[in-house]
């Protein structure tokens, strides 16, 4: 049986999150850790160490050691800059972080170090997350009513604070303690109240972890139905928010339940279920646990060995991770299974051993089981009057305990019933207020049945002068008709002025070098022999610069005419390899590596003779702004169906204000790294076209980094090569 935890790591950290969302932290990768770690380790400001902090939280279950990591980088941080609050935080997440190993002696000193300093700084939430923190650590080692004093501690200043949200975990914390320490009754009067503000406050995700709480004693107390009523509704909202701690929680329980009903294949589903979530997780106490629970289902399934290796399992990890309540249970099977295979000796040992634990723990239920497998055992080494002392403490435990779980048991059903009922009356509230709701909207139909006749009578009034508002009606369709026009010509205008800058900026430029080949031939400052040898290229730039110009009229033509679209699937690979190919020479003169990883699979839906032009318009940015001897990467990625194509150079960048304006109007055109010049409307025109084909176009870029140009249109996966 697992109470969820999780409410009470959150608290310790101090960073809950409002928002409903799930709490699993998938690792990132080593790469992003290592960018992001050196990236905020040249601050030293507040906020950067709040944003380490952050981090930490981020990272302690998924990844202790990165949690550590940022952790000490806080704390190394806030004592340059004397920053005692970041330091107390720090300290608070290495705490964090040694509890969750198992290291509570470790997490015990700095649970302290930060009660220390945020006292000295009066930080009165401060204070109660690190009483909670010591809490925890007290609750894992059995010493519940030092955890609960701990709690309690907390519980004050929190209401002093007078904050719903934190109170409603701290209740929750004390519950589970309770529920360690076998005081059912007392747990599920924390639970309902923490559950009563969750509701209140609208937050499931909390509201879930109670459900899962108050299913637990339910199921302590045989109430087996009710049980498995709590942990679905916790279930449900789980599985909706993919919280994968809750849900491994609740599998886990479920599973409890169906061994208890004797539905050992059920329970073996849940169980495995469980085990999974609690493997990928890393949760010690979990997996202690499903070892335990997956003995006793090879126990009763017949399979002693089985049962005995499920059983070690449970207790070495109970044991590494120093979780007293896991041993017990772990020593509890082990006692059961020696005794059933007649290894009196064997069982007598752990039947001790479990009674030693359950006495620290103080659990009434443990050293009744303790002292039934004690009882047995001795009969069988036929120490009969030791083993009949054993069955009389046996007997008046047990009496004992059936006597406090049917006070138990009545105070479980009134506490239910109790919530269930305000739950009903708030739903009768409600219902109230819909009726009500209802009157209102029948009179408000009334009334615009009443405007409605009324507006009726106004246009019949005004009918006799509609001759006269006619003429004025249509003075201001002309008005409009000419304001048409003149939008029409302001767009020609605009249209041409675009086709200007475009045979500038991407013509230009060709047609100069080729007219410089062309006045060397004039005057013979070359040989026949060098001549010869230019001749291809002389030819490839003609090609090429006239080839680019068919392209350019094909766009004029389908915007001056407005011409139907030609929708295409084509591969973007073709188009890459011919624009890389053009611009061989422009490449060669900065010595720029390219990278082509656009493949066969990247088909769209498109013009190609327009998203050519787009592609060329890229790569002579890149080109222009690309320092000697960088590297221009050319790369394309399938996302939801459609495929975003980018441009990635390590150049010289822009800043923020430049990069915000860059497809919205004419921009100020840059000089390149090495002077070239341009006219500022290209990635405008761009934008046109990749708009046209129902595309996006944006950009990233940080100064003295690099640039991403990027644009993504429609896939044609019908049509997509398989990746060679």
């Amino acid at each position: 049986m697992k109470s969820l935890y999780i409410t009470a790591l959150i608290i310790c950290a101090g960073c809950i999150k409002a928002s409903a969302i799930p709490q699993t932290i998938e690792t990132d990768s080593l790469k992003r850790l290592t960018l992001t770690s050196k990236g905020l380790a040249k601050g030293n400001d507040t906020i950067t160490i709040n944003r380490l902090t952050e981090l930490a939280e981020d990272f302690y279950e998924s990844d202790p050691d990165s949690a550590v990591h940022f952790a000490r980088m806080a704390i190394a941080s806030a004592n340059k800059l004397n920053y005692i609050k970041g330091v107390a935080a720090g300290n608070l997440l290495l705490g964090k972080v040694s509890s969750f190993k198992g290291n509570y002696t470790i997490a015990n000193s700095f649970y302290n170090a930060s009660l220390k300093l945020y006292d000295q700084t009066n930080n009165q939430l401060g204070i109660s997350e690190a009483y909670i923190g010591l809490g925890r650590v007290q609750d894992f080692l059995g010493n519940y009513n030092s955890a609960i004093r701990l709690f309690e501690k907390a519980l004050a200043i929190r209401i002093k604070l007078r904050s719903d949200f934190d109170i409603a975990n701290c209740y929750a914390i004390i519950g589970i303690t309770y529920d360690n320490k076998g005081n059912f009754s007392k747990a599920l009067d924390y639970y309902f109240k923490s559950l009563i503000i969750d509701l209140k406050l609208n937050k499931p995700l909390l509201a879930a972890d109670n459900y899962c709480n108050i299913g637990v004693i339910m199921q302590h107390l045989e109430l087996y139905q009710k049980a498995l009523e709590y942990f679905n509704k916790a279930n449900t909202l789980w599985l909706k928010l993919n919280d994968k701690q809750g849900i491994s929680t609740c599998y886990q329980n479920i599973g409890e339940v169906m061994l208890a009903l004797k539905q050992y294949d059920k329970a073996y589903y849940y169980f495995k279920k469980a085990s999974a979530l609690y493997h990928e997780l890393g949760d010690e106490e979990g997996i202690s646990l499903i070892y335990y629970n997956l003995g006793l289902y090879h126990y009763h399934t017949s399979k002693p060995d089985s049962a005995i290796y499920y059983l070690n399992l449970a207790l070495q990890s109970a044991t590494k991770s120093n979780i007293q309540y896991n041993k017990a249970y772990a020593y509890n099977g082990l006692a059961q299974i020696y005794n059933l295979e007649k290894d009196y000796k064997k069982a007598y040992k752990y039947a001790l051993l479990n009674q030693q634990t359950a006495n620290t723990l103080q659990s009434i239920n443990i050293q009744a089981d303790a002292a039934l497998q004690a009882s047995i055992a001795l009969a069988g080494l036929k120490q009969f009057n030791n083993a009949y002392r054993q069955h009389l403490l046996y007997v008046t435990l047990t009496d004992s305990l059936k006597s406090d779980e049917s006070i138990q048991k009545l105070t479980s059903y009134n506490m239910a019933i109790a919530f269930e009922n305000k739950q009903r009356e708030t739903t009768r509230k409600e219902a109230y207020l819909e009726k009500k709701l209802a009157k209102q909207q029948g009179a408000n139909y009334i009334y615009a049945t009443v405007i409605l006749v009324i507006s009726v009578m106004l246009i019949i009034y005004y009918n006799a002068k509609r001759k006269q508002l006619k003429a004025n009606a249509l003075l201001k369709i002309k008005n409009e008709e000419i304001l048409v026009q003149t939008d029409k010509l302001n767009e020609l205008n605009i249209l041409k002025d675009r086709l200007i800058s475009v045979l500038a900026h991407d013509l230009r430029a060709p047609l100069s070098t080729l007219r410089g080949m062309f006045s060397l031939m004039a005057d013979k400052d070359i040989t026949n022999v060098e001549f010869i040898e230019m001749a291809p290229i002389v030819f490839k730039k003609l090609e090429h610069t006239s080839d680019f110009l068919d392209t350019l009229l094909f766009w004029i033509n389908s915007q001056v005419d407005n011409v139907k679209d030609t929708v295409k699937s084509f591969c973007l690979c073709d188009l890459v390899k011919l624009e890389l190919f053009n611009l061989t020479d422009q490449f060669k003169a900065k010595n720029i590596t390219t990278i082509n990883d656009v493949h066969a699979e990247h088909v769209v839906l498109a013009d190609p003779n327009s998203i050519r032009i787009v592609i060329h318009n890229f790569l002579t940015n890149a080109i222009k702004f690309s320092h000697q001897n960088s590297t221009i990467k050319v790369s394309a990625i399938i996302v939801n169906g459609f495929i975003e194509f980018t441009v990635t150079d390590n150049g010289i960048g822009m800043p923020q204000t430049q990069l915000d304006k860059l497809f919205n109007s004419k921009v100020n055109s840059q000089i390149g790294t090495g002077n070239e010049v341009g006219t500022g409307m290209g990635l405008v025109f761009c934008k046109d076209l990749i708009e046209r084909y129902n595309g996006r176009i944006w950009a990233k870029s940080t100064l003295d980094q690099g640039t991403e140009l990027s644009f993504s249109l429609i896939a044609d996966r019908k049509h997509a090569q398989e990746p060679a």
